[in-house]
C-alpha cells in the first residue's frame, strides 16, 4: 500500500482519535481497512463504554467482524503502537499489516511499555504479521496523547 494510502487511512484514525478525548477517553484511534476500503473505524472506548478491553483497535476490529466484511489480509491502522492485547486480537482477526503512526515511548506512555515490545512480540506469533512505523511526521498525534497522560486526574 503506498504512502500516500498510509496518510489518508492515519488522518481517519487522527479524527477518531481526537473525538475519543473529547469523550475524555485516551486518544487513540484505529481503522480497518481492505484493499482501498474501510471496514470499521473506533476512537478508544475503555473509559466511555466501562469496557476495558475497548481499545480503539480492538474496537475497531469488533466493528469490523460485525459488518461481515473483515476478511484475512486486512490492514489495521492505528495512531499508537499497539498493545499486546491488540497485538493479539488482530492476528486471531487475520489481520496482515498493522500500520501505527507512534511509538508508546514516544509518548510517555509507561504504563504499557515493557521489555517486551511489539516488534519483539511478532517474532513470536504462529502467523506473519508486519508492523509498519509510519510516523507522526507533524507531531500532532504525539502531542495529543502527550496532552491527555499529562492531565491531573485528582
Amino acid at each position: 500500500m503506498p504512502t500516500t494510502d498510509h496518510d489518508r487511512w492515519m488522518s481517519v484514525c487522527l479524527s477518531a482519535a481526537e473525538e475519543a478525548a473529547r469523550t475524555g477517553d485516551f486518544p487513540n484511534g484505529a481503522c480497518v481497512v481492505a484493499g482501498q476500503h474501510m471496514l470499521a473505524v473506533s476512537g478508544s472506548e475503555a473509559a466511555s463504554g466501562s469496557d476495558p478491553t475497548a481499545h480503539a483497535e480492538v474496537s475497531a476490529l469488533r466493528n469490523a467482524g460485525r459488518s461481515g466484511r473483515l476478511s484475512p489480509g486486512a490492514t489495521l491502522f492505528t495512531t499508537l503502537e499497539p498493545c499486546a492485547m491488540c497485538l493479539h486480537s488482530a492476528v486471531v482477526a487475520g489481520v496482515r499489516e498493522i500500520v501505527f503512526a507512534c511509538k508508546r515511548s514516544d509518548v510517555g506512555d509507561a504504563a504499557y511499555i515493557s521489555n517486551l515490545d511489539a516488534t519483539a512480540m511478532t517474532e513470536h506469533l504462529l502467523q506473519p504479521l508486519v508492523l509498519t512505523h509510519h510516523g507522526d511526521p507533524k507531531g500532532r498525534i504525539a502531542k495529543l496523547i502527550k496532552t491527555f497522560l499529562n492531565q491531573d486526574w485528582h
